[in-house]
């Protein structure tokens, strides 16, 4: 709120084009409130961010107000906060107002089947909505997302409607075979419909292929199946992945593919051989579990070519990282990058039950201690608490392991493991970027991670990067002691993506 003031008095925002400012859990209440008299002035912005920032519908006044007057906004996006129909409610008359409004992004906050209508009624008073994206409210379920795809019906800006784990089954159907009937011809733009990590089965994607025109410019993608020109085609992951290793690429995405577990028995496969020979697979915001990360832990223990994996997102639980530890430690040597962010691991959120909290901690200090050329481990938003920062800490004490970067980000740390984790920062030599943004860590933590790189300086072995933005306190503590250190208290830099 300080900061957002003296931005305020010198009228630092009037001339901002684009503003980022996600996993800042205190950007609301009065700090919201004074971003938002910062910018009354801003006729220019165009992009807003402010996702993982802990709105609710309190806040959704002040959001109101501040895209009232940003009357050039063309993406908003409101991710991962807790914003539910109310909120909503109270935000409608201002986003359909907005004359240039083309995406629109409300991904994982609280939004029921009302919130649908509401979403509808934005969708068909705007003439500029190109994109809307509501994946993971679970509880929008069919009659949310009908409202939805009934407004996508007369809709001829929107290109793309994304409804991934929005809790629809089968009974979706009659509203989107109602979709592909009535949208068709040339005054609408081709539109894309996601609905990946739903209960929807082939047999009700052939009735709304049956009801769709040949000419029809809707597609329609749910799990392995694609919905296109009144035919239900199977996804080709063999097609994409082997065209991509005859063209020479060295990258899979995966990523948003509606990837489940008994499709990855078809992907290793392709993934095998020398002829492929692939360095990245990404395999983010799928729906995996414990199963489909074994499967994959399984093709790592015989392939010497992948050197990184993203695996972040999904559902894998603590059998699925327990998989990939014991061959990170066993047998694979060539991964070097591995993130794991974003799924239930750790704590009472733990996905998959049948391993105890002993387990997950002996194998989280195994993967940090003695994995054999890993060099960077993503652990944001797994659930990790103090308990899992202090046996981190005695891993990384051992100065064994290899790791060089380590994402921490989003999790339950307080002072008291920011203060043990120090403790072994600061004894290892290898360890030069760490993220801690977004946890629960005020002034005598952020304290003890300035006397670590403090002391790294002084040892020879300067920290490159610490991301510290969204935490319960500011920079103060570490004045004098950044002599070769990257900090940040916001969002991750430009200079610091190299390392995070």
């Amino acid at each position: 709120n300080e900061q957002m003031g003296i931005l305020n008095t010198h009228r630092g925002l009037d001339h901002v084009r684009r503003l980022q400012i996600p996993c800042n859990p205190a950007l609301h209440g009065n700090a919201l409130l004074t971003l938002t008299k910062a910018l009354e002035k801003n006729s220019n912005l165009y992009f807003l961010d402010i996702g993982i920032c802990n709105l609710t519908d309190d806040d959704c006044t002040a959001l109101a107000c501040l895209a009232d007057t940003s009357t050039s906004l063309q993406f908003l996006l409101l991710y991962s906060n807790k914003i539910s129909s109310v909120g909503l409610k109270i935000m409608q008359t201002t986003l359909q107002r907005l004359p240039c409004l083309k995406y629109l992004q409300l991904k994982q906050n609280r939004l029921d089947a009302s919130a649908g209508v509401v979403i509808g009624e934005i969708i068909a008073s705007s003439h500029s909505l190109e994109e809307v994206d509501l994946a993971r409210n679970r509880l929008l379920k069919n009659d949310g997302c009908a409202s939805v795809l009934k407004a996508a019906e007369s809709s001829t800006s929107l290109k793309r409607i994304v409804l991934n784990k929005t809790g629809v089954d089968d009974g979706l159907m009659p509203h989107l075979t109602s979709l592909v009937r009535k949208r068709s011809g040339e005054a609408f733009s081709p539109l894309l419909v996601l609905i990946h990590g739903t209960c929807i089965t082939r047999p009700a994607l052939l009735q709304v292929a049956s009801a769709m025109p040949t000419d029809s410019s809707i597609t329609i993608q749910s799990g392995l199946y694609m919905v296109e020109k009144g035919h239900v085609l199977q996804r080709d992951f063999d097609g994409e992945i082997s065209c991509q290793a005859e063209k020479g690429v060295k990258e899979v995405n995966l990523n948003a593919h509606g990837v489940e577990d008994e499709h990855v028995e078809r992907i290793v496969p392709l993934l095998e051989g020398d002829h492929c020979g692939i360095k990245l697979l990404k395999v983010r915001s799928n729906s995996l579990h414990s199963r489909g990360a074994s499967l994959f832990a399984n093709f790592l223990s015989t392939n010497s070519t992948l050197q990184a994996i993203d695996l972040s997102e999904n559902a894998i639980g603590s059998g699925g990282f327990i998989s990939m530890v014991t061959v990170l430690v066993k047998s694979n040597r060539s991964l070097q990058w591995l993130d794991l962010s974003a799924n239930s691991i750790f704590g009472s959120n733990d996905v998959d039950s049948t391993a105890s909290s002993i387990e997950k901690q002996d194998n989280l200090g195994l993967v940090v201690s003695r994995s054999c050329g890993l060099k960077f481990l993503g652990l944001g938003r797994t659930g990790m608490g103090d308990e899992e920062c202090a046996v981190i800490s005695d891993a990384l004490s051992t100065n064994t392991g290899s790791l060089t970067v380590i994402k921490l980000n989003s999790n339950a740390i307080t002072d008291q493991g920011a203060t043990i984790l120090s403790r072994g920062v600061a004894r290892n030599a290898k360890l030069h970027s760490l993220s801690l943004g977004s946890n629960c860590i005020g002034a005598e933590g952020t304290t003890a991670i300035a006397r670590c790189v403090e002391s790294r300086e002084q040892c020879g072995h300067p920290l490159r990067c610490v991301w510290m933005g969204g935490n319960k306190t500011d920079s103060s503590q570490f004045y004098g002691c950044m002599l070769d250190t990257t900090l940040s208290f916001g969002s991750v830099s430009t200079a610091m993506k190299q390392y995070l």
